[in-house]
């Protein structure tokens, strides 16, 4: 496991040698926190943003406030929406609304024609503009972003590669190859607190009415009873710029 950790902050070391305007991307699941540790070992000012939703649960905007002032992570969030939650309100986040109009609009008329809501009845649009729009904004500027992948979560995430050029926007993924214990002993060993929904049985973690317990993989209790079970939320397969 050491020497995947080296490997990973050589991946890390990479990135911020071969490209001006590096940040780290980071959902406050344990892989995120995992890799923004690593990143920080190697430049512990490294730019952190969170795309989060208005369906994420309440303990993950706890938990992203306490994680935050505790690693000093000057994280800036962004999360389409009228007003920033109450339970996200914090002075030291820097928090950037994106315009809610169209996800609104398609909200109501799902519900209308079908008496139920837009995660329900159209889990991919619902991901793509309250995660795949905001994460856009958030890439803008950069040269390449360092994310928490790891081939064995899911199925749809086998051939992912440590080094991706998506558009011209490079992604690294440097924990690609860790296991869910190896995620959970570097956790234990460097004393980093997790995410309290783990604790209930939770193996990944998203928007609260599109998590579950159970399945064989990690990943297969998000949108479980739809046609994404276990699948991608669409930062990760679609161009971002």
């Amino acid at each position: 496991m050491e020497e995947k950790i080296k490997h990973a902050q050589e991946l890390v070391e990479y990135a911020i040698t071969n490209y001006p305007r590096v940040a780290v991307a980071c959902s406050f699941g344990k892989d995120s926190m995992v890799t923004v540790h690593l990143a920080k070992e190697v430049v512990p000012d490294i730019e952190v943003f969170a795309v989060m939703t208005i369906y994420k649960p309440h303990e993950t905007y706890k938990y992203l406030k306490l994680l935050n002032a505790e690693w000093n992570l000057n994280t800036t969030v962004y999360l389409v929406a009228e007003h920033i939650p109450e339970e996200l309100r914090d002075d030291e986040l820097k928090i950037i609304l994106l315009p809610p109009d169209e996800f609104i609009q398609k909200s109501l008329m799902i519900k209308a024609e079908t008496g139920r809501e837009i995660y329900e009845v159209d889990p991919d649009e619902c991901c793509h503009l309250l995660k795949v729009e905001p994460t856009k904004a958030a890439v803008r500027s950069l040269d390449a972003w360092i994310c928490g992948l790891r081939n064995t979560e899911g199925r749809t995430r086998a051939d992912y590669r440590e080094i991706e050029d998506k558009g011209g926007l490079i992604k690294i993924n440097p924990i690609l190859t860790f296991t869910e214990a190896e995620i959970w002993r570097y956790i234990a060993t460097r004393g980093i607190k997790s995410h309290p929904w783990y604790a209930l049985g939770y193996r990944s973690l998203g928007c609260q009415p599109c998590s579950q317990i159970g399945g064989i993989l990690e990943r297969d209790g998000r949108w479980q009873n739809t046609s994404k079970c276990g699948g991608e939320c669409g930062i990760h397969t679609q161009l971002l710029k």
